[in-house]
């Protein structure tokens, strides 16, 4: 039996990229996980938008994928954007770490 100590629990840290109608169901998801989960940043190219998820979020907000994962300590990205822009934005994040 081993007796070292128990490792405090990390939360996962989130960005949710996009900040429409789906990001909404990723953001109420995430705040019922508060426990395990962390939002630390949240991106749209739409001022307004996101302006709204950052003052509903607290989280970081951040107005391009670039700058995003420059600047974000985020674990896992979710992409909330049209389904069309996946595929690069996923290899985007992908090379960012």
């Amino acid at each position: 039996m081993s007796t070292s100590a128990v490792r405090p629990v990390q939360k996962i840290r989130f960005a949710v990229v996009g900040c429409g109608r789906i990001a909404q169901n990723h953001f109420a998801a995430l705040k019922q996980h508060s426990a395990r989960a962390e939002l630390v940043a949240v991106c749209d190219n739409r001022p307004q938008a996101l302006t709204e998820a950052v003052v509903k979020t607290g989280a970081q907000g951040y107005a391009s994928l670039d700058a995003l994962l420059a600047g974000s300590d985020a674990d896992v990205v979710v992409l909330a954007t049209p389904s069309g822009l996946h595929p690069l934005q996923a290899m985007q994040a992908a090379r960012a770490g």
